[in-house]
């Protein structure tokens, strides 16, 4: 049965660590629980980095973990901060947790924090700590975090693993389920956005279920997208991903091809992103890849695009079998018909169609209307309330339009951008923080629209 019980911290001379244990099970013959843990800085001065060292008992195994990296040798857990919660201000806390399977009952004992001794709260115990060392290699594991509510009524918990059948976006029941939500700008260069409290506003106030990370493959900038920081572009996009693992909203990986607009200039980038990416992530259901964002110029469907899916959704099937993937399509993700014409021989396939209200009008929504009725499955993965530039005005009355069509074929959109950038297509005002506890004066124009049409819709 599951129990529920907080240990208070005892102050030690530089840090505290204070354990809740969340839940206790029995499987397999194991003894299972789970514990989130608060560390506190009292050294006296910030500290840029931590990590945690406790006794555990021979055998203890992590099974998940969050906001932290867990190495366990022999009869020591060690947990080691993510690149986005290291620095700790003095009196400031951090936040990690973890579940785990014990062959016995394991209660924290004795910690240290960066090295010094950390009080670990009062009755925690620590008969455990007599256990012999085993001489077992260690291995090292990066989790994203468990699901904050697996059973109860998130997006995911309800829908669990989506599927294609036929032109619709189905649920683990099989019935259709629409996804509607906001589109980041590029992480890269509006990072502060990428945080729990706003992607909880997003689910609770905006009444929405899915984020789109939009990490640029190669852009204008310097150092502000993949090719460029191939690390900080990871770090960043698996922090909104195990973000929303955690609130159990569905999360689409968006390679954001744009400039060069052929993705075949990067195919091999893409092949080993999409291998690591997938393999990390096979196990969750709320995880969509977007191989392509919006190809153009010279990048045709059958000459390119359609070759390029052919070598990338491979990748991902050998590690996740079941995941959607969305395929952008010729002219800025406009010629879905090229698509229907010529379509790629896998399941849980979509095809991506972007438009901007004011400048993307009936004609586009009659090719979007014959090709749902030739069979082709479509996800608006990006579109906008003004034109397609990005900055130009906002024509709220095609942008009704566009989402009542949508609506009317259940065909899942995200809309561009969720950013404080001074131009039409994003959300807030520049003057707007990323923290998630906004006010009416924080929005802009579309945004503010966008907020009531996915409030009331």
């Amino acid at each position: 049965a599951a129990t529920t019980a907080t240990s208070k911290p005892t102050t030690a001379s530089k840090f505290s660590l204070d354990w809740k244990l969340s839940s206790t099970w029995e499987e397999g013959g194991k003894k299972c629980g789970g514990y989130e843990v608060t560390l506190t800085n009292d050294s006296g001065s910030a500290v840029s980095s931590w990590t945690v060292e406790i006794t555990v008992p021979s055998g203890f195994e992590i099974t998940s973990g969050w906001n932290g990296k867990y190495t366990v040798s022999g009869t020591k857990l060690t947990v080691k901060n993510e690149s986005y919660n290291g620095e700790i201000v003095n009196g400031g806390t951090a936040g990690f947790g973890f579940n785990y399977s014990s062959p016995t009952e394991f209660k924290p004992g004795k910690a240290t924090v960066n090295g010094s001794s950390a009080g670990t709260g009062s009755g925690s115990g620590s008969g455990n700590n007599s256990t012999p060392e085993s001489t077992t290699a260690a291995s090292v594991v990066t989790l994203p975090p468990a699901p904050e509510d697996p059973k109860g009524s998130t997006p995911v918990a309800t829908h669990g693993q989506l599927s294609v059948k036929g032109t619709q976006l189905v649920d683990k029941n099989g019935n259709g389920y629409q996804l509607r939500g906001m589109s980041t700008h590029g992480i890269t260069w509006f990072p502060d956005f990428i945080n729990e409290n706003s992607f909880r506003t997003l689910r609770d106030d905006w009444n929405t279920n899915v984020v789109r990370l939009a990490m640029y493959v190669d852009e204008w900038g310097n150092g502000q997208c993949y090719m460029k920081n191939k690390d900080g572009s990871r770090q960043l996009l698996e922090k909104g991903v195990d973000i929303c693992i955690k609130l159990g909203m569905y999360v689409i990986i968006d390679w954001h091809v744009l400039n060069p607009g052929d993705p075949t200039a990067y195919t091999d980038e893409a092949i080993s992103f999409f291998n690591d990416i997938s393999k990390k992530y096979a196990d969750y259901p709320n995880i969509i890849y977007e191989i392509v964002n919006e190809p153009n110029g010279n990048a045709t469907w059958g000459g390119v695009i359609k070759p390029y899916a052919e070598k990338v959704i491979p990748v991902i099937r050998k590690n996740d079998k079941d995941a959607v993937i969305i395929v952008g399509t010729p002219t800025w993700s406009q010629d879905i018909d090229q698509a229907l014409a010529d379509p790629l021989d896998f399941d849980n396939v979509m095809y991506a169609l972007h438009f901007y209200a004011a400048t993307h009008t009936d004609w586009l929504r009659e090719r979007t209307e014959k090709c749902v009725a030739g069979g082709l499955p479509i996800f608006v993965s990006e579109f906008g309330c003004c034109d397609a530039s990005g900055n130009g005005g906002n024509d709220f009355g095609q942008t009704e339009k566009w989402l009542k069509l949508l609506d009317k074929y259940g065909i899942s959109y995200c809309n561009w951008n969720l950013a404080n950038k001074n131009e039409s297509s994003s959300c807030f005002r520049e003057s707007a923080k990323a923290d998630g506890n906004w006010s009416d004066s924080d929005y802009s124009e579309g945004g503010a629209w966008i907020r009531k049409w996915f409030r009331n819709h």
